[in-house]
C-alpha cells in the first residue's frame, strides 16, 4: 500500500537570510497507516537546499524530537510514526545562506499537526438474550469494542429484516461504549432479524461486527422470562450450548479459549504457524480482552513475515497492556524490520524502565544502536548485557560474541589503514 500523503503547508525559505514564512492551518489531518508522506515547497530562489530536517512533537510543543533529514531534499519527507496519537511536525531547512530557523524549543508550535490511527478497533457482537418487562419484548445486546482512540459515542446499531437488504438503525444517536444496550423491540417487529455493530474511532475507521441472526420471540410470552434460545440454565440444547460457549466470560467459552491456547503452542512449538495463528484468531474472537493470544499471534505473524498484521497485532496488545514485555520487545523487532530505528529504540527503553536488569533487551537495544551506526552505544548495551543479569547464560554468551565481533573488525579496518 502507498503511503498515505498529506499537505504539510507551503514553508518558504527564504534566499537572503534565515526568516521562515509558514502558511500552514491548525487543522489536524486524519492518518490511517504508520508510515505517510509530508509534503513541503521551498521558493525556487533558495535551491539548492543543503538540508532538509524534521522534527516532530507529541504533546504540541512541549517536548520536540529530531527525526531526521530527508535525503533528497525534495518534497516529499516519509515519517514513520512510532505510535498512535496526535503528532506536530517542524521542518528546518539549510541553504547556503544558513538555516530558515533554530531547532524547534518548548515555545515552538508545530507548522503542521496529524492524528495517526493505523489500527481498526477490534468489535465483537456476543450472543443476544431475550427477554420481557410489563409485557414489553426486550433485546439485551452485548458487545466489546477495543481501541485507544475511540470516538466518544462510537457505537451505532443496526438491524435488517430479511430478505430484505436495508439496515435500519436500532437507535437513532451513536452510544458509549457502554458494552450494553437493552433494546425495545417495536410491536411491529417479529420473526427474524439480523443484527450489527459498526464501531468508529478518531483515525476514521469503521468496523462492522459480524452480522447476528435473531429469532425475535412471539410477543405473548410470559413476562421476564428469557427465550428458549437464550440459554436457560438447565436442559441446554446444541444450539444453546454453543451459543453459551461463545458468551464470554462463560465456562465454556473458558474452557474453549484454553484449548485453543493449547493447540496454537503445540503448533508453534512445531513451526506449524499458520495453523497456530488460525487458533488465536478464534481465541481472540471468542475474548477480544485476551491480551497474551494478540502478542502470541503477533509474534507467529512476524516470523511468518507479515509485519503489517503483526505490527496491529502488538499494537493491540500494547493498548491492552502498555509495559507488556513479550508486546514492546516484539514491536521493536517489527520497526527494525522496517528500519525505524528510533522507534525500536524508543519501545526497547519502555522495558527498561520496568526492568532494568533485563540482559536479553540490552542485547537488542545494542542491535539497534548497530544499525543506527552509533558502536559506542553498542557496545555499551552489549557490556551491559554481558554484566547485568549473571542468570542471563545465553545472552551473555551472545552479547559476549557481539562484542568480540566488533572488535575484531575495528581491528581490520585499522590494519587496512582506514
Amino acid at each position: 500500500m502507498p503511503p498515505t500523503r498529506f499537505r504539510h503547508g507551503c514553508l518558504w525559505l527564504l534566499a537572503g537570510g534565515l526568516g521562515v514564512a509558514v502558511a500552514a492551518g491548525d487543522e489536524t489531518v486524519r492518518v490511517r497507516s504508520r508510515t505517510f508522506d509530508i509534503e513541503y515547497a521551498v521558493n525556487e530562489n533558495a535551491l539548492p537546499l543543503d538540508a532538509v530536517q524534521l522534527w516532530y512533537t507529541q504533546d504540541d510543543g512541549a517536548t520536540w524530537h529530531e527525526y531526521g533529514y530527508d535525503e533528497d531534499r525534495h518534497s516529499p519527507v516519509t515519517f514513520s510514526a512510532p505510535g498512535e496519537g496526535a503528532f506536530g511536525f517542524f521542518l528546518v531547512f539549510t541553504n547556503a545562506t544558513g538555516a530558515s530557523s533554530g531547532p524547534p524549543t518548548p515555545s515552538t508550535k508545530p507548522q503542521q499537526r496529524a492524528l495517526v490511527d493505523f489500527t481498526p478497533p477490534v468489535v465483537q457482537l456476543h450472543p443476544v438474550r431475550q427477554t420481557t418487562q410489563l409485557g414489553q419484548r426486550i433485546v439485551q445486546i452485548r458487545w466489546t469494542a477495543v481501541d485507544s482512540q475511540l470516538t466518544v459515542r462510537p457505537l451505532e446499531i443496526a438491524y435488517q429484516r430479511p430478505p430484505e437488504t436495508t439496515w435500519k438503525p436500532v437507535v437513532a444517536e451513536p452510544l458509549s461504549n457502554t458494552g450494553r444496550y437493552d433494546w425495545r423491540v417495536p410491536d411491529e417487529l417479529n420473526g427474524s432479524l439480523a443484527l450489527r455493530l459498526t464501531v468508529s474511532d478518531l483515525g476514521g475507521h469503521r468496523v462492522e461486527s459480524e452480522r447476528q441472526i435473531v429469532e425475535l420471540m412471539p410477543g405473548t410470552t410470559q413476562p421476564d422470562k428469557l427465550s428458549a434460545g437464550a440459554a436457560p440454565a438447565a436442559g441446554k440444547t446444541d444450539s444453546t450450548a454453543d451459543a453459551d460457549a461463545a458468551l464470554p466470560g462463560s465456562k465454556r467459552a473458558k474452557e474453549r479459549i484454553a484449548k485453543l491456547m493449547a493447540e496454537a503452542a503445540a503448533h508453534r512449538e512445531h513451526g506449524e504457524y499458520v495453523e497456530g495463528i488460525a487458533r488465536l484468531r478464534e481465541a481472540v474472537k471468542l475474548d477480544p480482552q485476551r491480551t497474551e493470544a494478540f502478542a502470541e499471534m503477533a509474534d507467529m505473524l512476524y516470523r511468518v513475515g507479515d509485519l503489517d498484521r503483526a505490527s496491529n497485532a502488538y499494537e493491540i496488545a500494547l493498548k491492552q497492556r502498555p509495559n507488556l514485555r513479550a508486546a514492546l520487545q516484539g514491536a521493536a523487532m517489527v520497526d527494525r524490520e522496517r528500519k525505524n530505528y528510533s522507534a525500536a529504540a524508543d519501545r526497547l527503553r519502555t522495558i527498561l524502565r520496568y526492568n532494568p536488569n533485563d540482559a536479553e533487551v540490552w542485547m537488542n537495544l545494542g542491535d539497534v544502536a548497530v544499525y543506527q551506526g552509533d558502536e559506542v552505544l553498542a557496545r555499551e548495551c552489549y557490556t551491559r548485557a554481558t554484566r547485568i543479569d549473571p542468570a542471563a547464560a545465553k545472552t551473555i554468551a551472545e552479547a559476549k560474541q557481539r562484542l568480540a565481533l566488533m572488535t575484531e573488525t575495528s581491528r581490520g579496518f585499522r590494519a587496512n589503514g582506514k
